[in-house]
């Protein structure tokens, strides 16, 4: 019925309907479609984007105030994107609704071309220069730009059709905003499973990538690169548990409070110890993405233990299980890392 009384309005005469009904049905129409990204992107995890920005100059000599809203990557790099323009006491075809205002919708896909750049491109479902209206496709409005991302701003150039150079900002927030690497055609190795729970025979050699980080009023260097071979006949205890947030390598309030203290304990009860450090997150996302945000967490920890404990590089292994060694059906207890102690033989 929502849809049938949709079209009804947006591609009948304008005279047949009054002005408040057709506000409300754009109205309730533009929060379905919020909507519906939004619970699609419990299952997906896009990054949004909100903007605002001008088109320059229309052949009739104004400018035009904008506003836009995305999803990015809802599939890979793909997404969707709509902008809204409007500009008031401008009086002719563009003024589709007769309330003395230009008005314009854009909608169509965005596509990440690499972490720093994507591509848009869209056209104006309605209205006279709409699809469907006065003057055939030719008149359609069109538009094609580009983005440059500096997380979380974005810069926005492009070039429409009848007003000519566009350009805004945006702002992203949402599921994939940390990405920790972008998801292209090649796929990095995925984790294969808890390596706890198997007896594999062969020599395993781990590369620990640890960056550089200030803890507090530590300052120190962490090598850039640490390269361990590590037994697997040998055994682990687990030692202790941290936890994290959503799509995140910040601790949760509860772990924040005790982290130093278990770590400190730690080390005191197995000075000269190896320890294996593990990240884990909940089942949402992809494999790679779970994968690297794990690793992220596991790398936390770890410069954590070197830089405030005095924990030798050589005495530490960093690995991620990313989404596949779940711990609870509770998606909260699945975000962390597991610290387990090496035992000899």
């Amino acid at each position: 019925m929502f849809i049938r009384n949709f079209a009804y309005f947006y591609l009948t005469d304008w005279s047949m309907a009054s002005q408040s009904k057709i506000m409300l049905n754009r109205l309730v129409f533009t929060t379905l479609i919020a909507a519906s990204l939004n619970a699609f992107g419990q299952f997906t995890a896009p990054v949004y984007e909100v903007g605002a920005g001008l088109a320059l100059r229309h052949t009739e000599g104004f400018y035009i105030p904008r506003v836009s809203f995305a999803a990015h990557k809802i599939f890979k790099g793909v997404g969707l994107y709509t902008t809204y323009e409007q500009r008031k006491n401008v009086g002719f075809a563009d003024d589709f609704n007769s309330d003395g205002n230009f008005q314009r919708y854009l909608v169509g896909p965005t596509f990440y071309l690499n972490p720093a750049f994507y591509a848009y491109g869209g056209i104006s479902p309605f209205g006279p220069y709409g699809l469907g209206g006065d003057g055939g496709f030719g008149k359609v409005r069109k538009e094609l730009g580009f983005a440059y991302v500096f997380k979380p701003f974005t810069l926005h150039a492009g070039y429409s059709n009848w007003v000519g150079v566009t350009t805004g900002v945006g702002y992203q927030f949402g599921g994939g905003s940390n990405d920790a690497s972008f998801q292209g055609k090649s796929k990095p190795n995925r984790s294969r499973g808890s390596e706890l729970e198997r007896k594999p025979t062969k020599t395993r050699v781990d590369t620990v990538v640890v960056t550089k980080e200030v803890i507090r009023e530590v300052v120190k260097e962490v090598p850039t690169e640490v390269i361990k071979e590590v037994v697997k006949e040998s055994k682990e205890e687990l030692a202790i548990t941290l936890y994290f947030n959503l799509n995140s390598t910040t601790y949760t309030s509860a772990t924040a409070i005790k982290a130093p203290s278990e770590i400190a304990a730690l080390r005191a009860k197995y000075p000269n110890a190896e320890i294996l450090v593990v990240g884990n997150t909940d089942e949402s996302g992809s494999s790679t993405y779970n994968y690297n945000l794990g690793l992220a967490r596991a790398q936390k920890v770890a410069n954590y233990l070197m830089a405030k404990t005095g924990l030798d590089e050589t005495k530490i292994v960093v690995r991620s299980d990313g989404k596949v060694r779940p711990q609870s059906d509770k998606k909260e207890d699945n975000r962390r890392v597991d610290v387990y102690i090496i035992l000899d033989k």
